[in-house]
C-alpha cells in the first residue's frame, strides 16, 4: 500500500444507512450516500417511551397532565413526526417525485394513501402547536378536587392557522379524528402512543411500496432489556 492507509466504511443498505453487516467496503471505491438520519431516531423514541412508561398512570384532568408525563409526551410526538418527515424526504427522493417544501401528508397522498394522509396531517397539527408553541389562556378553578377550566381557554391570537382550526374541534381542543390533544400542557402518554402508532403504519405503508424508500423492519429497538423489532413494539403499546 506504500505508507497510504484504506479506511472502510459499511455498505448503505436498503434504508440509506448502515445496519448489522459484517461486509465492509473499501472507501477507494466509490457509493451512492443519502444523508437520512431519520433511523437514527428509533432508539432515542423507545428510550423516552420507556421513561414515559414508568411513571404512574392517570388520566389527566381537563387543564393538564403531570409535568413530567407532559414532557415525555412532547419529545416522543416532536422525534415521531421527525422519523416520519425524514422518511418521507427520502421516499420523494428515491423516487423521483422530488417536490420543495412537501409534507408528509401530501407524500402518502401522492401514493394513494388518502385515510393515512389525513391522519397524518393530525399528527403534524399537534407538531405544529409543539414546535410553535401555541399559548392560551384561560381562567381555572378547582371544583371537586379536581382542576377545571371556568371559562373556555382562548388560543391567543397569531396561533394557529386554517389547517389548525379545519382539524382542531375547539370545544374539545383535540383532533377531530384521532383525538389528539393540543392544548399544549394537556398533551400526554395516549396522544403520544397514538401518534407513535401511526407514524408507524405510514412508515410501513412506505416501505410496502419500496424497500428502497424505507426499510425499517430489521431494526431493533432496546425496550424493558429486551431487543424487539421496531414495529412490533410500536404494535405492542398499549394507549
Amino acid at each position: 500500500m506504500n505508507g497510504t492507509k484504506t479506511y472502510y466504511i459499511q455498505p448503505l443498505k436498503d434504508s440509506g444507512i448502515p445496519i448489522k453487516s459484517n461486509a465492509s467496503l473499501p472507501t477507494t471505491q466509490e457509493h451512492d450516500y443519502v444523508s437520512a438520519v431519520f433511523v437514527r431516531l428509533l432508539q432515542p423514541i423507545a428510550d423516552l417511551c420507556d421513561q414515559m412508561l414508568r411513571l404512574s398512570s392517570g388520566e389527566p384532568n381537563e387543564v393538564q397532565t403531570s409535568p413530567r408525563e407532559n414532557g415525555y409526551a412532547i419529545s416522543i410526538i416532536a422525534l415521531a413526526a421527525f422519523l416520519l418527515e425524514g422518511a418521507c424526504g427520502r421516499v420523494r427522493y428515491v423516487s423521483g417525485w422530488n417536490q420543495k417544501q412537501c409534507s408528509p401528508a401530501a407524500t402518502l397522498r401522492h401514493f394513494g394513501a388518502n385515510d393515512l394522509a389525513d391522519r397524518v396531517e393530525e399528527i403534524f397539527v399537534v407538531r405544529d402547536a409543539i414546535a410553535h408553541a401555541h399559548l392560551w389562556t384561560a381562567k381555572i378553578s378547582w371544583t371537586e378536587n379536581n382542576l377545571r377550566f371556568a371559562q373556555q381557554p382562548v388560543q391567543l391570537p397569531g396561533y394557529g392557522n386554517k389547517k389548525f382550526r379545519r382539524i382542531v374541534d375547539p370545544d374539545s381542543r383535540t383532533t377531530r379524528q384521532l383525538k389528539l390533544d393540543v392544548f399544549p400542557t394537556r398533551i400526554h402518554r395516549r396522544t403520544a402512543i397514538v401518534v407513535l402508532k401511526e407514524c408507524a403504519k405510514a412508515l410501513q405503508f412506505l416501505e410496502s411500496k419500496d424497500r428502497r424508500f424505507v426499510h425499517l423492519a430489521p431494526h431493533d429497538v432496546s425496550f424493558g432489556g429486551k431487543l424487539v423489532p421496531f414495529y412490533n413494539w410500536v404494535r405492542g403499546l398499549a394507549t
